[in-house]
Protein backbone atom coordinates (compact mmCIF):
# COMPACT_ATOMS: atom_id res chain seq x y z
CA UNK A 1 0.00 0.00 0.00
CA UNK A 2 1.43 3.35 -1.06
CA UNK A 3 0.22 6.61 0.49
CA UNK A 4 0.23 9.58 -1.87
CA UNK A 5 -0.25 12.19 0.86
CA UNK A 6 -1.41 12.63 4.42
CA UNK A 7 -3.49 15.25 6.18
CA UNK A 8 -4.59 15.83 9.77
CA UNK A 9 -7.32 13.18 9.83
CA UNK A 10 -6.97 11.27 6.57
CA UNK A 11 -4.50 9.96 4.06
CA UNK A 12 -4.80 9.19 0.36
CA UNK A 13 -3.53 5.83 -0.83
CA UNK A 14 -3.55 4.05 -4.15
CA UNK A 15 -6.61 1.93 -4.75
CA UNK A 16 -6.18 -1.84 -4.58
CA UNK A 17 -8.17 -4.73 -6.02
CA UNK A 18 -9.50 -5.60 -2.57
CA UNK A 19 -11.21 -2.16 -2.47
CA UNK A 20 -13.63 -3.17 -5.24
CA UNK A 21 -16.38 -4.49 -2.97
CA UNK A 22 -16.43 -1.31 -0.90
CA UNK A 23 -16.28 0.99 -3.94
CA UNK A 24 -19.17 -0.94 -5.52
CA UNK A 25 -21.17 -0.54 -2.31
CA UNK A 26 -20.52 3.21 -2.23
CA UNK A 27 -21.33 3.80 -5.88
CA UNK A 28 -24.49 1.68 -5.69
CA UNK A 29 -26.05 3.82 -2.94
CA UNK A 30 -29.04 5.76 -4.24
CA UNK A 31 -27.58 9.15 -3.27
CA UNK A 32 -24.30 8.39 -5.06
CA UNK A 33 -26.07 7.01 -8.12
CA UNK A 34 -28.33 10.05 -8.33
CA UNK A 35 -25.47 12.52 -7.81
CA UNK A 36 -22.84 10.99 -10.06
CA UNK A 37 -23.13 7.71 -11.93
CA UNK A 38 -26.84 7.75 -12.83
CA UNK A 39 -29.78 5.72 -11.61
CA UNK A 40 -29.71 3.39 -14.61
CA UNK A 41 -26.01 2.57 -14.31
CA UNK A 42 -25.25 -1.03 -13.44
CA UNK A 43 -22.92 -1.05 -10.44
CA UNK A 44 -21.51 -4.39 -9.34
CA UNK A 45 -18.51 -5.83 -7.60
CA UNK A 46 -17.43 -7.38 -10.90
CA UNK A 47 -17.49 -4.18 -12.95
CA UNK A 48 -15.77 -2.19 -10.20
CA UNK A 49 -13.09 -4.88 -9.87
CA UNK A 50 -12.53 -4.73 -13.63
CA UNK A 51 -12.42 -0.92 -13.55
CA UNK A 52 -9.87 -0.89 -10.73
CA UNK A 53 -7.80 -3.60 -12.40
CA UNK A 54 -7.72 -1.63 -15.66
CA UNK A 55 -6.79 1.56 -13.80
CA UNK A 56 -3.90 -0.17 -12.04
CA UNK A 57 -2.64 -1.96 -15.17
CA UNK A 58 -2.76 1.09 -17.43
CA UNK A 59 -1.26 3.39 -14.81
CA UNK A 60 -2.50 6.50 -16.59
CA UNK A 61 -4.64 7.89 -13.78
CA UNK A 62 -4.59 8.37 -10.04
CA UNK A 63 -7.33 6.37 -8.34
CA UNK A 64 -7.04 6.97 -4.63
CA UNK A 65 -8.82 5.82 -1.51
CA UNK A 66 -9.52 8.33 1.25
CA UNK A 67 -8.83 6.56 4.56
CA UNK A 68 -9.02 7.65 8.17
CA UNK A 69 -5.64 7.90 9.88
CA UNK A 70 -6.82 6.71 13.28
CA UNK A 71 -8.17 3.33 12.13
CA UNK A 72 -7.30 3.03 8.39
CA UNK A 73 -11.01 2.85 7.51
CA UNK A 74 -11.61 3.60 3.80
CA UNK A 75 -14.34 6.23 3.54
CA UNK A 76 -14.26 7.43 -0.06
CA UNK A 77 -12.25 7.99 -3.21
CA UNK A 78 -10.67 10.66 -5.34
CA UNK A 79 -10.01 9.81 -8.94
CA UNK A 80 -7.91 11.77 -11.38
CA UNK A 81 -9.41 10.28 -14.52
CA UNK A 82 -7.37 12.32 -16.88
CA UNK A 83 -3.92 13.82 -16.55
CA UNK A 84 -2.39 15.05 -19.80
CA UNK A 85 0.98 13.65 -20.84
CA UNK A 86 2.83 16.67 -19.44
CA UNK A 87 0.79 16.46 -16.21
CA UNK A 88 -0.29 20.08 -16.69
CA UNK A 89 -4.07 19.54 -16.84
CA UNK A 90 -6.13 17.16 -14.72
CA UNK A 91 -9.78 16.14 -14.36
CA UNK A 92 -11.04 14.78 -11.08
CA UNK A 93 -14.00 13.04 -9.49
CA UNK A 94 -14.60 12.26 -5.86
CA UNK A 95 -17.12 10.59 -3.61
CA UNK A 96 -17.59 9.61 -0.01
CA UNK A 97 -19.21 6.36 0.95
CA UNK A 98 -19.48 7.22 4.61
CA UNK A 99 -18.76 10.10 6.97
CA UNK A 100 -20.40 12.65 4.68
CA UNK A 101 -20.72 16.26 5.84
CA UNK A 102 -17.72 15.89 8.20
CA UNK A 103 -15.12 17.77 6.14
CA UNK A 104 -13.25 14.70 4.88
CA UNK A 105 -13.90 15.42 1.19
CA UNK A 106 -12.62 18.97 1.67
CA UNK A 107 -9.48 17.70 3.40
CA UNK A 108 -8.92 15.10 0.68
CA UNK A 109 -9.38 17.64 -2.11
CA UNK A 110 -6.92 20.03 -0.47
CA UNK A 111 -4.38 17.20 -0.31
CA UNK A 112 -4.80 16.16 -3.95
CA UNK A 113 -4.76 19.78 -5.17
CA UNK A 114 -1.50 20.42 -3.31
CA UNK A 115 -0.05 17.17 -4.64
CA UNK A 116 -1.03 17.86 -8.25
CA UNK A 117 0.28 21.42 -8.12
CA UNK A 118 3.54 20.15 -6.60
CA UNK A 119 4.14 17.85 -9.61
CA UNK A 120 3.60 20.70 -12.06
CA UNK A 121 -0.12 20.49 -12.79
CA UNK A 122 -1.39 23.93 -13.78
CA UNK A 123 -5.16 23.32 -13.95
CA UNK A 124 -7.65 20.90 -12.40
CA UNK A 125 -11.21 20.49 -13.68
CA UNK A 126 -14.25 18.87 -12.09
CA UNK A 127 -17.84 18.46 -13.26
CA UNK A 128 -20.84 18.38 -10.94
CA UNK A 129 -24.52 17.82 -11.63
CA UNK A 130 -26.59 20.96 -11.10
CA UNK A 131 -28.46 19.53 -8.09
CA UNK A 132 -25.37 18.20 -6.30
CA UNK A 133 -25.10 21.13 -3.89
CA UNK A 134 -22.79 19.39 -1.38
CA UNK A 135 -20.11 18.74 -4.02
CA UNK A 136 -20.46 22.25 -5.44
CA UNK A 137 -19.93 23.69 -1.96
CA UNK A 138 -16.96 21.45 -1.30
CA UNK A 139 -15.29 22.41 -4.57
CA UNK A 140 -15.86 26.11 -3.91
CA UNK A 141 -14.49 25.77 -0.37
CA UNK A 142 -11.11 24.57 -1.70
CA UNK A 143 -10.80 27.26 -4.38
CA UNK A 144 -12.58 25.90 -7.44
CA UNK A 145 -14.64 28.39 -9.45
CA UNK A 146 -17.83 27.66 -11.38
CA UNK A 147 -16.61 28.35 -14.90
CA UNK A 148 -19.52 27.27 -17.01
CA UNK A 149 -22.57 25.13 -17.59
CA UNK A 150 -23.04 22.29 -20.04
CA UNK A 151 -26.80 22.50 -20.60
CA UNK A 152 -28.76 19.25 -20.35
CA UNK A 153 -25.52 17.32 -20.77
CA UNK A 154 -26.38 14.40 -18.48
CA UNK A 155 -29.33 12.03 -18.22
CA UNK A 156 -29.69 11.01 -14.58
CA UNK A 157 -32.18 8.23 -15.25
CA UNK A 158 -35.19 10.50 -14.96
CA UNK A 159 -34.41 13.72 -16.83
CA UNK A 160 -31.68 15.65 -18.62
CA UNK A 161 -29.83 17.96 -16.26
CA UNK A 162 -27.16 20.62 -16.53
CA UNK A 163 -23.57 19.84 -15.66
CA UNK A 164 -21.58 22.56 -13.92
CA UNK A 165 -17.92 22.85 -14.85
CA UNK A 166 -15.54 23.87 -12.07
CA UNK A 167 -11.84 24.67 -12.33
CA UNK A 168 -8.88 25.70 -10.26
CA UNK A 169 -5.54 26.96 -11.55
CA UNK A 170 -2.19 27.13 -9.85
CA UNK A 171 -1.48 30.70 -8.80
Amino acid sequence: MYNICEGQRIYLRNIELNDAKLVAKWKDEIVMRKMSVGLNTNISYENQLQDIKLSIEEGEELYLIIALKDNNEPIGYIRINWLDENKEMAWLRFGLGSHRQEGYAKEGLKLIIDYLFSIGTHRIDAEVLMFNYPSQGTLRSVGFLHEGTRRQAYYDGEEYVDVFVFGIVKE
